[in-house]
């Protein structure tokens, strides 16, 4: 077994991936019994899954356990998370299927690139614009998680009502729409780099 595995951030990387995959299956169970409690855990439970994405790079970072294996997982456990929310986001009717299925698109191609470039001795690094389409994503996410969590807390009548025509009217479609753009706009990004350190190795 490779021993990597055990290091205290790539245990921490897969206990989100686990938790992604628990929290999913909550959620889901919640919209589909419409229970009127348990809101504010799922939000909870989010917000403790995505900052241990912060914490595992903190701890690798700080005590040089920076592995191959950790810079693999780690991006992974991000896309698990983020695929399996907006899929369940869908799956309950906040947006339709075609909003997401670029994003789901554009990982697929970016792999395929990855793979390529070290077919072909080409440095590929996660590049800033990227970094910046996760963040988006999850925020995105917290955000519409945090929503029904409000609305269960003893909140005045107006923000109630606000709460809950965010959370029904078209605010949330037009959100993923503009952030499908974006994270399709990274993958382009990702090919005019990719084109661009082709062209130079061949010369």
């Amino acid at each position: 077994m490779n021993r990597d595995v055990l290091k205290l951030p790539n245990l921490l990387t897969i206990f989100r991936m686990i938790m992604s995959v628990v929290l999913y299956g909550l959620f889901m169970r919640h919209f589909r019994y419409d229970l009127s409690t348990g809101s504010l855990f799922l939000f909870i439970l989010y917000l403790v899954i995505a900052l241990t994405d912060l914490v595992d790079g903190i701890i690798a970072r700080k005590f040089d356990m920076i592995t191959e294996l950790g810079k693999e997982l780690d991006p992974l456990a991000d896309k698990v998370l983020v695929f399996l929310m907006l899929f369940a986001f869908y799956r309950i009717g906040l947006f339709p299927l075609w909003i997401i299925v670029p994003v789901f698109l554009r990982d697929l191609f970016v792999n395929w690139l990855r793979k390529r470039s070290r077919s072909l001795g080409i440095g590929f690094k996660t590049s800033n614009l990227a970094k910046a389409k996760t963040a988006v994503q999850m925020i995105f996410i917290g955000f519409v998680m945090a929503l029904p969590a409000a609305q269960s807390l003893p909140v005045p009548p107006e923000l109630y009502r606000l709460l809950a025509d965010l959370s029904s009217g078209n605010a949330i479609p037009i959100m993923m729409t503009v952030i499908m753009i974006f994270t399709v706009y990274t993958g382009v990004d990702y090919y005019l780099k990719y084109q661009k350190e082709a062209n130079r190795s061949n010369k």
